[in-house]
């Protein structure tokens, strides 16, 4: 968060002014995302995870609802109501908070059910039955027509198929099974690419086939900042050359200023980030829980890989935030709150402590808890 409002109070008045925006709109924004994003941490940390376990079901139709309601009051035209942009209707206006995203909350919705579903299922060996198969595959369909095909939004789906995928992985889901979701997820998006033709655009342009500006010019920003990087106030590509600058296509804007060594930073800062979820995931004894910070891993990742592939060419660009890092309330916000929640898990997490026998001299190994008392 700290990098990202360096960076953002660096560019956002070159970025503003070319899009008719006061120099400050940029920063103020995300200042105030920040301070958002850390009360969504601080309470991710308090509120007992139990709690909000219990109503992930309501959570997740509320969610679709809202979904839903965002993209047919879009194609209504009611733009006081909701936020459009290119097309796609996205979010909902909210008063005093400015906007909300609700495929946001659908994302940790669906880590809440997901955990406890696959966590359920597992422990009554129900993980190839039709008790699992019937509310995964609804919930499958339904994220696939609102959310990509309504709002069309495929990234947001995407990251909540393989946050899916990878619990569903982990919990030991027999290879057939897996393989069936695959394939189903798999026909979902060549069917939602196919039906939208600015999908087809973006693998055109992935190909060399089509207009290539927004990947041309991210490539240039990587160029450009060589090694060590041009300076943050030295930035050119942020002066209207490279769409979405300060938010989809932030890391290009990193690659510029603070070079090759710059960019390997701050994915080296999501390393650690992930590694530690892994670590949390492994060590948790709550399988539900174990299962929610695997989902938080897997929500990460999905969106560094997607944004950072997309900015260097390596996969089909799509528009989706890097997090804690681009300019955007909504996807930083329910992305803290997760990661408070994994903090909360953590300190129930088991360890092996070694107790030293003074009359033998021999460590004995033994269970210990990295909070002040154990879970019940």
């Amino acid at each position: 968060m700290a990098a990202g409002l360096v960076i953002i109070y660096a560019i956002g008045p070159r970025a503003a002014q070319s899009e008719g925006f006061s120099n400050d709109y940029y920063f103020s924004g995300q200042l105030k995302s920040v301070f958002a994003s850390v009360l969504a941490l601080i309470a991710g940390a308090l509120i007992p995870y139990k709690k909000l376990g219990k109503v992930s079901k309501a959570a997740v139709a509320v969610s679709l609802v809202l979904c839903f309601l965002t993209a047919v009051l879009g194609r209504a035209g009611a733009e006081s109501l909701v936020i459009c942009d290119e097309g796609a209707c996205r979010a909902l206006r909210i008063p005093i908070m400015g906007s909300l995203q609700p495929a946001e909350l659908l994302k940790i919705a669906v880590l809440f059910y997901g955990a406890w579903l696959v966590s359920d299922r597992r422990k009554n060996k129900q993980l190839d039955k039709g008790e699992f198969w019937v509310p995964m595959v609804t919930l499958i369909a339904a994220i696939a027509f609102i959310v990509a095909f309504l709002e069309k939004d495929l990234g947001s789906t995407a990251v909540i198929y393989i946050m899916l995928g990878a619990m569903m992985f982990v919990g030991e889901m027999p290879w057939k099974q897996l393989g069936v979701f695959a394939l189903v997820v798999l026909a979902c998006v060549i069917l939602l690419i196919n039906i939208a033709p600015h999908r087809l655009t973006r693998l055109a342009s992935f190909s060399g086939q089509g207009d290539d500006f927004h990947i041309m010019n991210s490539l240039i920003g990587f160029g450009t900042g060589g090694a060590f990087g041009v300076g943050l106030g030295n930035s050119v590509q942020t002066t209207g050359y490279l769409p979405e600058a300060p938010s989809d296509s932030i890391f290009s804007v990193v690659g510029e200023a603070w070079g090759f060594i710059g960019a390997v930073g701050i994915l080296l800062i999501y390393a650690i980030l992930l590694w530690h979820l892994i670590d949390v995931s492994r060590k948790t004894e709550d399988e539900a829980q174990s299962f929610f910070t695997l989902g938080v891993f897997a929500w990460i990742f999905a969106h560094v890989i997607i944004n950072v592939g997309g900015m260097l060419a390596l996969i089909p660009m799509k528009g989706i935030t890097l997090p804690f890092l681009s300019h955007g309330g909504s996807s930083m916000m329910f992305v803290a709150f997760a990661v408070g929640m994994t903090l909360q898990i953590s300190r129930w997490t088991k360890r092996e402590a070694i107790d030293e026998d003074s009359s033998s001299g021999r460590g004995q190994r033994g269970p210990r808890y990295a909070g002040s008392r154990r879970r019940t």
